[in-house]
């Protein structure tokens, strides 16, 4: 791109800036519907060949209340657009997004995230799943508060997304598993210096 901007000089790069933001500012945006320049001022600014001087026509002026209107108008469009871009959104995100719902009383592995060790007692290597506890509350379709052994010493309140159900076939290392009990999870991090 500098290439194409700055041509054989591409040393002298800044130079080019003022007209390289000009164009930007000219170009319509796939979200708003406008260029930058139509937001701000409502009109896109006169170009090369727009400051060729016209002949003056009598009484062609634009009034304070047209002008008024049109930025309303132009308030208004990019509005709508902007939320049909993110209903958009929405939709392509809903798409991948996967429902995951407990009760109270549903057994589950929750995934423990490096924010949730004590300092210094994380390691790459060791186990993040750990379970299974019970689901104690749900506090919204988000939340919910799972019955952890009170030596995790860690919040109780987890987000959806790190919790995952518990199958007893799907253990792949039953006793390596990070389907651990509360006690292995004692142990293993009893070798870090965890105290609990």
């Amino acid at each position: 791109m500098i290439r194409s901007v700055c041509g054989d000089k591409p040393k002298q790069w800044d130079l080019a800036l003022p007209q390289v933001e000009f164009a930007y500012n000219s170009v319509v945006h796939s979200a708003t519907g406008k260029s930058p320049f139509t937001l701000v001022y409502t009109s896109v600014p006169k170009h090369v060949v727009d400051l060729v001087p016209l002949p003056k026509a009598p009484g062609v002026s634009a009034s304070t209340e047209a002008m008024a209107k049109d930025i309303l108008d132009t308030k208004e469009e990019v509005r709508a657009r902007l939320e049909a871009t993110g209903q958009n959104n929405k939709r392509a995100a809903d798409k991948k997004r996967r429902l995951k719902v407990f009760k109270e009383g549903d057994e589950v592995m929750v995934f423990l995230t490096k924010e949730r060790f004590p300092v210094g007692t994380y390691r790459k290597l060791q186990p993040r799943k750990y379970g299974p506890f019970k689901i104690l509350q749900k506090l919204n379709d988000n939340a919910y508060v799972v019955d952890l052994p009170d030596d995790m010493s860690i919040s109780h309140t987890f987000n959806v997304a790190d919790i995952y159900e518990y199958h007893v076939d799907g253990v792949l290392y039953p006793d390596k598993n990070s389907g651990t009990s509360s006690l292995e999870v004692e142990e293993t991090d009893a070798g870090d210096g965890y105290n609990t």
